[in-house]
């Protein structure tokens, strides 16, 4: 009885064990494929074909192409905290999210990153082309990208010198917002069809020195009070 009971445990994870692969396959080939075409160009028969697993094994895994989706983004969203913990300065916030991003400096990127960025354009009202405002995937990314924003707030903290912080408590949110202005807005270049050759690495060092110097400005007004 006890080795039948272990011989059951056993198959019972062998599956597990496969389905857990099955899975893994599934959410690379839609990361893979939604870099590539977007939400709307990503369809479960080409995730199928991609992770060459057939289109039941997908849809047993992911009733529908939004569920697929929203786990995608919590992988990507996992990943991205792994990678974002401790203290970060601007200088390699800026160079991560602009040069990295552009293609400038892909080891500097991960293909979840980029996906990330993506949504954050899926996201967009309806009016702007975005996902619609009951879209499952909306919903999931703007709830990750609070979380995220929380989280670069908090990392941009540590990089602040402590007598602006306790001046100008204010001052992390601040930089966290411009910062993400930046990689949004090359973000956007980069991938648009209209644009210019640009050196991503030069205009990564340039927004970083431009909120450095603004840093370095409140630090003298801080100075300047005391």
């Amino acid at each position: 009885m006890k080795r039948g009971t272990r011989q059951g445990n056993g198959t019972k994870g062998t599956r597990q064990a496969r389905s857990d692969r099955s899975r893994e396959q599934i959410l690379r080939a839609a990361l893979d494929l939604a870099l590539e075409h977007g939400y709307q160009g990503t369809t479960m028969a080409a995730v199928s074909t991609e992770s060459g697993l057939p289109v039941g094994s997908v849809y047993w895994h992911f009733k529908s192409k939004e569920q697929l989706f929203v786990a995608l983004l919590e992988h990507c969203y996992e990943v991205w905290m792994r990678i974002h913990s401790g203290p970060d300065g601007l200088r390699r916030k800026l160079s991560r999210g602009i040069a990295g991003l552009s293609g400038a400096d892909p080891e500097q990127y991960t293909k979840e990153e980029a996906l990330l960025k993506a949504a954050a354009v899926w996201a967009l009202s309806r009016q702007l082309g975005g996902l619609g405002e009951d879209s499952e995937v909306r919903a999931a990314y703007l709830r990750m990208r609070e979380e995220m924003f929380k989280v670069d707030v908090q990392r941009l903290t540590g990089s602040i010198p402590a007598e602006v912080a306790e001046r100008f408590p204010d001052m992390a949110t601040k930089l966290t917002v411009l910062s993400l202005a930046f990689t949004d807005g090359f973000y956007v270049h980069a991938n648009s069809d209209v644009h210019l050759e640009l050196d991503f690495g030069e205009y990564a060092d340039l927004a970083a020195r431009a909120l450095e110097g603004l840093v370095d400005d409140f630090a003298r007004r801080a100075a300047e009070e005391r």
